[in-house]
Protein backbone atom coordinates (compact mmCIF):
# COMPACT_ATOMS: atom_id res chain seq x y z
CA UNK A 1 0.00 0.00 0.00
CA UNK A 2 1.33 3.50 -0.81
CA UNK A 3 1.05 6.07 1.94
CA UNK A 4 2.22 8.91 -0.15
CA UNK A 5 1.11 9.53 -3.50
CA UNK A 6 3.61 10.74 -6.62
CA UNK A 7 2.47 13.80 -8.66
CA UNK A 8 4.10 13.61 -12.08
CA UNK A 9 3.23 14.27 -15.54
CA UNK A 10 1.98 17.72 -17.30
CA UNK A 11 -1.17 18.32 -15.63
CA UNK A 12 1.09 18.80 -12.15
CA UNK A 13 4.14 20.88 -13.73
CA UNK A 14 1.56 23.26 -15.59
CA UNK A 15 0.47 24.02 -12.60
CA UNK A 16 3.13 24.67 -11.11
CA UNK A 17 4.34 27.06 -14.01
CA UNK A 18 0.70 28.98 -13.82
CA UNK A 19 1.38 29.63 -10.34
CA UNK A 20 4.84 30.45 -11.16
CA UNK A 21 3.29 32.98 -13.91
CA UNK A 22 0.96 34.58 -11.64
CA UNK A 23 3.75 35.64 -9.17
CA UNK A 24 5.75 36.99 -11.57
CA UNK A 25 3.17 38.96 -12.50
CA UNK A 26 1.98 40.13 -8.92
CA UNK A 27 5.91 40.97 -8.50
CA UNK A 28 5.40 42.99 -11.52
CA UNK A 29 2.39 45.34 -9.97
CA UNK A 30 4.04 45.46 -6.87
CA UNK A 31 6.94 47.14 -8.60
CA UNK A 32 4.70 49.35 -10.50
CA UNK A 33 2.98 50.66 -7.81
CA UNK A 34 6.43 51.25 -5.91
CA UNK A 35 6.78 52.38 -2.00
CA UNK A 36 3.17 54.20 -2.48
CA UNK A 37 1.72 51.42 -2.17
CA UNK A 38 3.67 49.32 0.51
CA UNK A 39 2.51 51.94 2.70
CA UNK A 40 -1.28 51.91 2.04
CA UNK A 41 -1.59 47.94 2.21
CA UNK A 42 0.42 48.06 5.71
CA UNK A 43 -1.13 50.93 6.83
CA UNK A 44 -5.04 51.34 6.04
CA UNK A 45 -7.27 50.00 8.67
CA UNK A 46 -10.57 51.05 6.24
CA UNK A 47 -11.98 53.24 8.93
CA UNK A 48 -11.62 56.67 9.73
CA UNK A 49 -11.41 58.27 11.97
CA UNK A 50 -9.81 56.02 14.50
CA UNK A 51 -10.83 55.75 17.86
CA UNK A 52 -10.40 54.67 21.54
CA UNK A 53 -13.98 53.89 23.53
CA UNK A 54 -13.60 53.79 27.63
CA UNK A 55 -16.25 53.79 30.37
CA UNK A 56 -16.51 54.35 33.85
CA UNK A 57 -19.77 53.66 36.57
CA UNK A 58 -20.90 57.01 35.10
CA UNK A 59 -19.53 57.78 31.76
CA UNK A 60 -18.86 56.82 28.11
CA UNK A 61 -15.42 57.96 26.94
CA UNK A 62 -14.36 58.41 23.02
CA UNK A 63 -11.59 59.97 21.50
CA UNK A 64 -10.43 60.30 18.10
CA UNK A 65 -7.17 61.60 16.04
CA UNK A 66 -8.16 63.91 13.41
CA UNK A 67 -5.31 65.85 12.65
CA UNK A 68 -5.29 68.37 10.01
CA UNK A 69 -9.17 69.02 10.54
CA UNK A 70 -10.20 72.04 11.77
CA UNK A 71 -12.86 71.84 14.59
CA UNK A 72 -15.42 74.05 12.02
CA UNK A 73 -15.39 71.06 9.59
CA UNK A 74 -15.93 68.82 12.31
CA UNK A 75 -19.76 67.20 12.86
CA UNK A 76 -20.94 65.40 16.50
CA UNK A 77 -23.98 63.55 17.17
CA UNK A 78 -25.47 61.39 19.54
CA UNK A 79 -28.99 59.60 18.60
CA UNK A 80 -30.65 57.11 20.41
CA UNK A 81 -27.96 54.13 20.45
CA UNK A 82 -25.57 55.82 17.87
CA UNK A 83 -22.30 58.28 17.83
CA UNK A 84 -21.34 59.59 14.67
CA UNK A 85 -18.78 61.71 13.97
CA UNK A 86 -18.38 63.79 10.29
CA UNK A 87 -16.23 65.60 8.71
CA UNK A 88 -13.78 67.07 6.22
CA UNK A 89 -10.27 66.82 5.85
CA UNK A 90 -9.20 69.65 3.34
CA UNK A 91 -6.33 69.75 0.74
CA UNK A 92 -3.58 72.56 1.73
CA UNK A 93 -3.28 74.43 -1.80
CA UNK A 94 -0.23 73.58 -3.71
CA UNK A 95 0.96 75.18 -7.29
CA UNK A 96 -0.26 73.99 -9.86
CA UNK A 97 3.23 72.97 -11.70
CA UNK A 98 3.96 70.95 -8.24
CA UNK A 99 4.60 67.33 -9.02
CA UNK A 100 3.98 64.63 -6.18
CA UNK A 101 7.31 62.28 -5.89
CA UNK A 102 5.39 60.23 -2.89
CA UNK A 103 1.37 61.05 -1.56
CA UNK A 104 0.32 59.36 1.44
CA UNK A 105 -1.81 62.03 2.92
CA UNK A 106 -5.64 61.15 2.36
CA UNK A 107 -8.47 64.51 1.98
CA UNK A 108 -11.83 64.67 1.34
CA UNK A 109 -15.15 63.87 3.43
CA UNK A 110 -15.47 60.95 6.27
CA UNK A 111 -18.08 59.70 8.65
CA UNK A 112 -18.35 56.88 10.96
CA UNK A 113 -20.84 55.95 13.76
CA UNK A 114 -20.63 53.93 16.60
CA UNK A 115 -22.89 52.04 18.69
CA UNK A 116 -23.25 52.97 21.87
CA UNK A 117 -22.87 49.64 24.54
CA UNK A 118 -25.03 51.59 27.31
CA UNK A 119 -28.10 53.79 27.20
CA UNK A 120 -27.13 57.89 26.97
CA UNK A 121 -28.38 60.87 28.38
CA UNK A 122 -27.70 62.24 25.37
CA UNK A 123 -28.63 66.14 26.19
CA UNK A 124 -25.79 65.89 28.42
CA UNK A 125 -23.04 64.71 26.54
CA UNK A 126 -20.20 67.33 25.64
CA UNK A 127 -16.99 67.16 22.83
CA UNK A 128 -14.09 69.16 23.02
CA UNK A 129 -11.09 69.28 20.50
CA UNK A 130 -7.66 70.03 21.27
CA UNK A 131 -4.25 69.46 19.29
CA UNK A 132 -6.10 67.50 16.33
CA UNK A 133 -8.13 65.08 19.28
CA UNK A 134 -11.60 64.97 19.39
CA UNK A 135 -13.09 64.06 23.37
CA UNK A 136 -16.42 63.25 23.83
CA UNK A 137 -17.33 62.45 27.50
CA UNK A 138 -21.56 61.07 27.40
CA UNK A 139 -23.14 60.41 30.39
CA UNK A 140 -25.18 57.14 31.24
CA UNK A 141 -28.49 57.21 31.66
CA UNK A 142 -29.83 56.16 34.83
CA UNK A 143 -31.32 52.62 35.02
CA UNK A 144 -34.98 53.00 35.10
CA UNK A 145 -36.18 52.16 38.69
CA UNK A 146 -39.52 49.78 38.78
CA UNK A 147 -42.32 50.53 41.36
CA UNK A 148 -45.04 48.96 42.72
CA UNK A 149 -48.51 48.90 41.16
CA UNK A 150 -52.05 48.81 43.22
CA UNK A 151 -54.11 46.43 41.92
CA UNK A 152 -57.76 47.58 42.28
CA UNK A 153 -60.15 44.97 42.98
CA UNK A 154 -64.39 45.00 42.06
Amino acid sequence: MKIFRRFSGPHFLDNIWEFGRMRDHMDHFMRAMGDGFKGFRENYTGVYPLVNLSEDDDNLYFTAELPGVAPEDLEVSVKSDTLSIKGEKKAPERPEEAFFFRRERVYGTFSRSIALSSPVDSDRAEASYKNGVLAIAIPKAPAPKGHSLAIKTE
